[in-house]
């Protein structure tokens, strides 16, 4: 069994120890990450409209030219990147490819383990969004209008 298939056995049986399909790994901020799909089931509109966004396809500028194995472009183009419970790679975690609501707001565990009081971790600002949207490789960024239609509204 190669490296990369006892880490991937390691990581799907830790995914499915988790409760009420809510992953039992959990990231530096204490809470799980989710998916997307966790999260529409109660923000449906927002969950529509999101998947018509360039973020949800994310991942698929990288595929067009074999990049999505390259750590430096993956880490902006997936959820969860390098992070427990996060993206591994397309064959693993799939679930976790492209940037999601988790990405913006935090990972979502506590939140859907207890919607009314598991409040999300962070609120999305334009720093966040400059992490990957740098001057280099977004010059024409502008926070102002892009988050606007960030859940594409």
């Amino acid at each position: 069994m190669t490296r990369k298939n006892i880490f991937g056995v390691a990581a799907i049986a830790l995914l499915m120890a988790g409760s009420a399909g809510v992953q039992s790994i959990r990231s530096e901020e204490g809470a799980a990450y989710v998916g997307k799909e966790k999260c529409a089931m109660c923000h449906s509109d927002i969950g529509a409209s999101y998947e018509g966004t360039r973020h949800a396809k994310a991942i698929e500028s990288l595929k067009k030219t074999s990049q999505e194995g390259v750590a430096d472009c993956a880490k902006c183009h997936v959820t969860g990147y390098e992070k427990d419970g996060g993206f591994i790679d397309y064959e693993l975690t799939p679930e976790m490819a492209g940037v999601q609501c988790e990405v913006c707001h935090g990972p979502g565990g506590k939140h859907v383990g207890d919607p009314m009081g598991g409040k999300m971790v962070r609120e999305p600002g334009e720093e966040l969004c400059r992490a990957c949207h740098t001057k280099g490789q977004d010059p024409g960024f502008d926070y102002a209008e892009k988050i606007k239609s960030a859940h594409g509204e």
